[in-house]
Formats: C-alpha cells, structure tokens, sequence
C-alpha cells in the first residue's frame, strides 16, 4: 500500500513536468501557449511552433515521463491488480492538470500512450487504441483534430471493456479516456468537421453539408 501510494505521487509529478512548455522556452525563447490557437502546451504544438526537431523530443519525454513510473512500478517493485490504477492514471492527470501552469495543462494524448505502454505485457489497452488511432488518422479521416481524438479515445474505451479481462484495467482505460475527452471538449481545435473515407470526405458545418471526391 505504502509503495502504491509513493509511486502514485511519483508518477503525478512525473506527469506534471511539461516538457513541451519547458524546452520551447529554454532554446525557441517562446511560449508554444501564444503562439497555438488552443494555447495546449502540448508536443503537436511545440512541433509547429518550435520546430519538428523539438516537437519529436517533447513527445517522447512525454511519453516516458508516464512510461518510466508505471513500468518501475510493474517490473522491479511487483505492483500489481488494482493498485496500478492511481499509478497508471496519475501522470494523465498530472500532465492535464499540472500544478506548475497553475493546473492549466495538455490534452494528455502522448502521456495517456506512455501510461498503457507501461502495462503492455498485461493488457491489450495501448494495442487497441493505437489501432483505432491509426483508422482514424489514416482510413477514416476525421477533422478537427479534437473530434477525431474525442472519438478515438471513446470508442478505444467501449472497446476495451468489452475485450480486456482485467477489471482493474477497465477502470483505469475509462479514467484516462474521459480525462482526455474531457481535455479536448473544453478546449477542441477550430474548424467544422469533415469526415474523409478513402477517396470520399463528408464536410459538416453550420451553413452546409458536402459530400464530394477528396483531393
């Protein structure tokens, strides 16, 4: 109990660390908040506004700032059942609601992959949500990019409770799952939303409705 309680204040610091705030600002010199029209501090914008060099190394700290404590927890302290849960949500958490940006943090995309990557040998979470991540980044192609991860993220956790066996796994899909759903509802990306199926795109707005050949 002791350890689980640790590491679960372990992994929401850990979260807490915006990587993708930090060295934009230690070598661009600039706020990637200004500078984005969601004002996310997260990795996607850096890239855009820092350059894809610094945007790749953000996203891979942010990913492992949620891999590292989790995996730690698993394989060298024997963490196991439902005391994973607040040590796997923990660095979703800590990312979204950072106390060092006055709890105004990301979106939690990168973070949430780190945290399942951290249990891939005992369920098939990460697996699933980067197959539904790819349909829909490359087969069904949703835009804005709020929507298309709102839907990812909800139909990833249907999915993995219907599949996962592990109850405590369920539970902890759903927490992060409605942590980064709720991330990207409050502050989405602007633009209507088009729906691009192979060669065919769906175009929804308030003024129109458009189906045509996607070019």
């Amino acid at each position: 109990m002791l350890i689980c309680v640790i590491m679960t204040i372990v992994s929401f610091l850990s979260g807490s660390i915006m990587y993708s705030y930090i060295i934009p600002r230690l070598f661009r010199h600039i706020d990637i908040r200004k500078l984005s029209e969601d004002e996310n501090p997260g990795s996607a914008n850096a890239g855009a506004a820092a350059g894809q060099p610094i945007g790749a190394v953000c996203m891979f700290l942010d990913i492992l700032k949620a891999f590292a404590p989790v995996f730690v927890s698993v394989a060298f302290l024997g963490v196991s059942g439902y005391y994973l849960i607040p040590i796997i949500v923990a660095p979703v958490l800590g990312h979204a609601f950072t106390p060092f940006l006055w709890f105004k943090g990301g979106k939690a995309v990168s973070v949430s992959f780190g945290s399942l990557l951290g249990v891939v040998e005992v369920s098939r979470a990460l697996a699933i949500l980067v197959i539904i991540m790819l349909v829909l980044n490359f087969l069904i192609v949703i835009k804005p990019d709020s929507a298309r991860v709102i839907i990812a993220f909800f139909v990833a956790c249907v999915a993995d409770l219907a599949i996962d066996p592990l109850l405590w796994m369920k539970i902890a899909m759903c927490i992060i799952c409605l942590t980064v759903c709720y991330k990207h509802f409050i502050n989405p990306n602007k633009g209507a939303l088009s729906v691009n199926i192979g060669p065919f795109g769906i175009c929804l707005d308030n003024r129109e409705f458009k189906v045509g050949r996607r070019l």
